[in-house]
């Protein structure tokens, strides 16, 4: 197998990973001081030490698949994982014996970001580093596109690489795939991309005679629409003949309709000449109508002025008023207020004297009750202590009966192990010495008398406890008694302090009482007073809203008075006016030129008309001429169409034979069951054969017939049940059987073609696993890395168990 991607050496700069690790800009890993017979190397160090940055930088592809929502670089940006203004990648990997060089470069200026990507080879001949050149020509020169163009033609695509190869955090699992992307990526993978390749060539192809097609097609379509072109056009010769015959009757009406205007014209314009006199007059009149108008205005506005001045003073006295009104409405309802407030004291007289005789008696009872309460709290003293006391004891006692409990549980168990010893098939022969199920049950024999003994410790302990606790549970109980009496005096303490307090309250309203005996006959007093003033304001207020009234009535009257006269002399003046003759006017002139013009453009829009008929008969005749000479085309395009039809025909075959849905699904169902092989030996190797995969390609619809799919089934014979779909598994079991699937398709990939990866990557997929299957992982890779003849595999785990599972381990803390 040629040697392909060994990783050597490693230089970032300006990563973020690092930069939040280490606080430092810079970052180098020499590789090639690994040793040559190391196949597990770990990365270790704690969460946040930048191990997932350096493990996603070990390969040439312009991606790091955890940040990445494709497995190609067009998912992925560099400037997300940066920071300063420059970051750089250096990578030296080999391939095929030839050392290679990756250097990407990213630098900010501004808002502005500049990327190079560059991929050179070691020539020996000159011992330099080259820019590597494609059999094609394609040169790295720095361009992204030039770079990955490089990187896939030396390595293959990303897909197959991220697929079986590197394992990344938030890695999809092969169940989470849908049917077109699974085959892009097995096809990738299993080297089918040949076939695709021919598939879009033949689908180009059809493309290309397609178009092709619709041309003929659309020449075919105009070709067969000529005889009918020629009934149309020969329609619309007649109907142009029929048009143009109706234009010309219509011009004959419009140049009637041109003198008619022209007569209309030169009548009003002798008419306005012979009305001066009847002009000069209807100017005087219409003058004399303004100012009966004008003089009309200022006889009413004079009315206006001469009531706003009345009516404003009228006001003010009514505001006057009204003020006087409200200040001796606010003053009653005050001294009503103050009333309210006040009579009721009069009648708490009794109520003070007695409540000052109570206070004292009250006062005497409470001091007897403070004394009682204080001598229940001294004999409470120590109850705190002694319940606490008492909670650790019933803890105690409640954590020996669980650990009794268990060891109970532990002695059966023990007992029904070491009754294997005579039932074990292998007792007395040979292979006794290598039965793990005979060593237990020795095991758990002499293990019986050591945890009997246990627990009868257990049982003294807690019959010891008992003891205590009921011993402790007398002084609770009087505490207890002490803690009732207490509650009930201080309920009768609160009820003195509440009587003390009412009793204390109403004897406080004494000099409240005596204020309402001096000051209620005062304010009666003067409420009679402010009674009598309220009423002569309000018989006043009504004396001037009655003269405000009279006052907008005999103003109304004079107005209407004043417009009834200049209706009578703009009457006399509007039938002096109606008298004369109507005068013609501008308007009218110039609306009969507008006619005249109109008229004559009509008769210009017709021969206009009658013209581009004429054209239009011309064009329609040349149509004609033409259809009838294009009309015999039809049969040969039909025939150059049909020859066309079957050559597409034949290339779509050819496309969906050599497509995801042809060859390339065929190539996937004759793997399926190989892939399900090998994965399902590396998991009897590994897990003793309880968990197996069946890998379905195709599935039966309703209808009989079958449709593309690709279900992977897992069967446990832990659970004695059907196989369930692997996306329906637990979350550590999932990723268990995804780990091995994926590796189980790259050994098949690796073993059906001359040529594979070296290294394997992984990143964390251990988290979900208990210790056991940590471990049994770690043989899996072994496994793997010797069935697929592999070099090496780095990978990061957090399970220090696992590190000295490790051939090597780097700590990234010490770079």
């Amino acid at each position: 197998m040629e040697t392909i991607l060994i990783p050597k050496f490693l230089k970032l700069k300006g990563f973020a990973g690092v930069w939040y690790a280490f606080g430092r800009d810079e970052l180098t890993l020499d590789l090639r001081t690994i040793p040559a017979d190391a196949m597990l190397v770990a990365f270790i160090g704690p969460n946040g030490s930048a191990k997932t940055t350096i493990l996603e930088n070990l390969h040439p592809y312009r991606v790091m698949p955890s940040h990445s929502t494709t497995l190609g670089p067009g998912g992925f940006s560099y400037w997300d994982v940066i920071v300063g203004a420059t970051a750089q990648k250096e990578l030296e990997w080999g391939h095929g014996g030839v050392d290679y060089r990756t250097v990407l470069s990213m630098r900010v200026a501004g808002k502005s970001q500049k990327a190079d990507s560059y991929l050179y080879r070691w020539d020996v001949a000159t011992s330099n580093w080259t820019p590597v050149v494609l059999a094609d020509g394609t040169v790295s020169d720095g361009k992204s596109s030039t770079y990955d163009a490089c990187v896939d033609d030396i390595l293959g695509p990303p897909e197959r690489f991220f697929t079986s190869q590197f394992s990344a955090q938030k890695k999809k699992t092969l169940a989470e795939y849908d049917v077109g992307d699974i085959k892009s990526i097995l096809a990738s993978v299993l080297h089918l991309g040949e076939f695709r390749s021919l598939s879009a060539k033949a689908g180009q192809v059809a493309k290309f005679l397609k178009q092709g097609l619709d041309r003929m097609n659309a020449e075919l379509d105009q070709a067969r629409q000529h005889d009918a072109q020629v009934e149309i056009a020969s329609s619309e010769l007649g109907r142009l003949a029929t048009s143009l015959a109706a234009e010309k009757a219509d011009e004959q009406v419009r140049l009637e309709a041109v003198d008619l205007a022209r007569q209309e014209l030169a009548l009003r314009e002798a008419k306005r000449d012979s009305q001066a006199r009847d002009i000069a007059e209807r100017k005087f009149l219409t003058e004399q109508v303004a100012a009966a108008r004008s003089k009309a205005a200022e006889r009413v506005a004079e009315q206006k002025s001469q009531f706003e001045g009345k009516r404003l003073a009228i006001t003010a006295d009514i505001a006057t008023c009204t003020a006087e009104q409200a200040r001796t409405r606010q003053a009653i309802s005050a001294a009503q207020q103050e009333l309210t407030r006040l009579r009721p004291m009069l009648a708490l007289r009794d109520d003070v004297v007695l409540a000052q005789a109570e206070t004292g008696l009250a006062a005497t009872v409470l001091g007897e009750l403070d004394q009682a309460i204080d001598a229940c709290k001294a004999e409470l003293s120590s109850a705190g202590a002694d319940r606490a006391a008492m909670q650790r004891l019933v803890a105690d006692k409640a954590k020996i009966v669980s650990e009794g409990h268990a060891q109970k549980s532990v002695l059966e168990n023990l007992k029904v192990t070491a009754s294997l010893i005579g039932e074990v098939p292998c007792g007395g022969t040979g292979f006794q010495s290598k039965c793990k199920l005979l060593d237990n049950a020795r095991n758990a024999a002499a293990a019986i008398p050591v945890t009997e003994e246990s627990l009868g410790d257990k049982r003294k302990a807690r019959d010891a406890l008992v003891a205590q606790i009921e011993a402790l549970q007398v002084k609770l109980d009087v505490y207890t008694a002490v803690e009732a009496k207490l509650t009930q005096l201080e309920a009768r303490r609160r009820e003195t302090s509440d009587k003390i307090s009412r009793a204390t309250a109403t004897a406080a309203k004494l000099p409240m009482v005596e204020e309402a005996e001096r000051r209620v006959p005062a304010i009666e007093a003067e409420m009679a007073e402010r009674e009598s003033a309220m009423a002569s304001a309000t018989s006043r207020l009504e004396t001037l809203q009655q003269q405000l009234g009279s006052l907008s009535t005999e103003t109304q009257r004079a107005i209407q008075s004043i417009e009834a006269e200049l209706a009578s002399t703009l009457q006399q003046y509007q039938e002096r006016l109606d008298s004369l003759a109507v005068p013609v006017t501008d308007a009218e002139i110039d609306e009969a030129k507008r006619r005249a013009e109109q008229a004559n453009r009509a008769v210009l829009d017709c021969r206009a008309r009658q013209a581009a008929l004429t054209t239009q008969q011309t064009s329609a005749a040349g149509r004609l001429e033409a259809a009838r000479a294009l009309a015999a085309r039809s049969t040969h395009i039909k025939q150059q169409a049909e020859r066309c039809s079957e050559e597409i025909a034949r290339f779509k075959r050819l496309e969906k034979g050599l497509g995801n849905d042809g060859c390339v699904a065929l190539s996937i169902d004759d793997a399926g069951p190989e892939i399900a092989s090998v994965c399902n030996q590396l998991l009897k190797e590994c897990f003793n054969g309880r968990f197996t995969v069946r890998l379905d390609t195709q599935s039966e619809l309703k209808n009989g017939n079958m449709k593309e799919t690709f279900e992977v089934y897992v069967f446990d014979t832990l659970r004695p049940e059907k196989g369930k779909p692997l996306g329906m598994m637990s979350g550590g079991e999932e990723v268990i059987v995804n780990e091995y699937l994926t590796r189980s398709i790259a050994l098949y990939a690796a073993q059906s073609s001359d040529a594979g990866y070296q290294t394997l990557f992984t990143d964390e997929t251990d988290g979900p696993f208990d210790p056991q299957v940590k471990r049994t992982f770690m043989e899996m890779k072994r496994a793997v890395l010797k069935k697929g003849g592999y070099l090496r595999e780095y990978f990061i785990t957090h399970t220090p168990e696992l590190w000295a599972l490790a051939d090597y381990t780097i700590d990234v803390t010490k770079l």
